[in-house]
């Protein structure tokens, strides 16, 4: 059984609308345009109930998206389509009742070549039933293998293949305003209508976004998120702190949203094992804390690639099995050794040091003081010597009442500086 909705002198929003509606019943939908769409409705009998239910369900979606359209079931694409096109309202052709049914229509509605349509009128044939009448034989040596395809459409005995429409569905809405916006409040409204639809759209899609591109005139935000997510309120409320940290210093006249579709996040809970936080929740609570502490303070720790000691930056959260098992992995293969711990000073403690032969004899820091019993080193270390944040050190291991510490001496800054403690 197939479904086809028609709009007669369809814009190219309303086409694109037809699509959006019609992706919500099927995934097997052609394109027809100007204004109209054909999809497979087969197996929608057990969710929506008999075919005058389920184009009942159709024309209310359709109506939902601000398209007065025809709807037309029938056994056939052909049969569906002309009846779209020549009946108003909602229609359903039963399996046998096709030629019947199609009798009464005009030959517009068979969408043929204008040098057709002229030749049946001069025929004096202006309906569906007396064209089906003609001997198929004659109809072909007059019009050729078109003719026989019109034919076969006044006929009701269409049998062509559904020709899927593959181009990438887009998740975006656009608001023109007739005024400007300077302040957050009446934002939070719109973007919340905005985000809703789209939610909605990706819902039926059976989608989520991870990733969300808000465009508010010529100042543009990216909001990405680490799992894919379909709720609108979460969805503005990230926005909306994202805006506050970095507003856009100007009136807002037109405002546009698009989110990038992906498969939604699946979780199989464990009978036995406690619930654990939603990551939704997560991205929540640090994007208050980013507006907090700044955006630049919030994430994980990540060891740079340089030669930088206690090198590292901020990098955002990662909540993926593949990072996970790559940690799980990293520590078994460290297992089998005996490892020594450094515990850093945060800061460095500044020292006093005395030397003989340019080797550490004496140090006290922070309530540590006494000779050194063994010292190794030193280790040299030196770089971005281009920048501000330059670094020439040399390091030193020393013993200290039974004690293991590392220390350095900043030859930029010329002094002694205690960094951690051996555990």
């Amino acid at each position: 059984m197939f479904a086809c909705i028609y709009i007669p002198n369809a814009s190219n929003d309303a086409q694109a609308a037809l699509l959006d509606c019609a992706g919500a019943f099927s995934p097997r939908v052609e394109n027809m345009p100007p204004g109209a769409v054909v999809f497979d409705v087969e197996g929608l009998e057990r969710l929506f109930g008999s075919y005058s239910e389920i184009a009942s369900k159709i024309a209310e979606a359709a109506c939902a998206r601000g398209l007065e359209a025809n709807v037309a079931l029938a056994s056939n694409i052909d049969a569906a389509v002309c009846a779209a096109r020549g009946f108003g309202g909602i229609t359903v052709l039963n399996h046998g009742t096709e030629a019947n049914r199609l009798s009464d229509l005009p030959p517009a509605v068979l969408s043929a070549s204008p040098e057709i349509l002229e030749t049946l009128e001069r025929w004096g044939i202006r309906r569906l039933g007396a064209f089906a009448k003609l001997p198929a034989v004659d109809v072909s040596a007059r019009f050729g293998q078109e003719g026989i395809e019109l034919h076969k459409r006044a006929r009701g005995v269409g049998s062509r293949p559904l020709v899927p429409h593959v181009d990438r569905v887009r998740f975006v809405d656009v608001v023109e305003l007739d005024y400007e916006i300077v302040t957050i409040e009446p934002l939070t409204f719109i973007l919340s209508r905005i985000l809703d639809g789209i939610c909605t759209r990706l819902r039926s899609r059976n989608f989520a976004t991870h990733e969300v591109h808000l465009s508010l005139g010529t100042y543009i935000r990216v909001l990405n998120l680490p799992l894919p997510v379909r709720n609108p309120k979460l969805l503005t409320r990230l926005l909306i702190l994202d805006l506050e940290a970095h507003p856009p210093g100007v009136g807002i006249r037109r405002i546009e949203i698009e989110a990038i579709p992906a498969k939604p996040r699946v979780v199989q809970n464990g009978l036995f094992v406690p619930l654990s936080p939603e990551p939704e929740k997560l991205e929540l609570t640090l994007a208050r804390l980013k507006a907090v502490v700044g955006e630049e303070n919030v994430g994980a720790a990540e060891i740079q690639d340089t030669h930088r000691p206690d090198g590292f930056r901020v990098s955002k959260f990662s909540s993926t099995n593949k990072d996970i098992s790559k940690l799980d992995k990293s520590w078994q293969d460290l297992s089998n050794f005996k490892l020594l711990a450094l515990r850093r000073f945060r800061p460095p403690l500044e020292a006093t040091v005395q030397l003989r032969n340019s080797t550490p004899i004496w140090i006290a820091f922070h309530g540590v003081h006494g000779p050194i019993a063994t010292a190794r080193g030193p280790w040299r270390t030196s770089g971005d010597w281009w920048r501000p944040t330059m670094w020439d050190r040399e390091e030193w291991d020393i013993e200290v009442l039974d004690a293991l510490y590392r220390i350095y001496f900043d030859v930029h800054m010329d002094r002694w500086y205690a960094e951690g403690v051996y555990d």
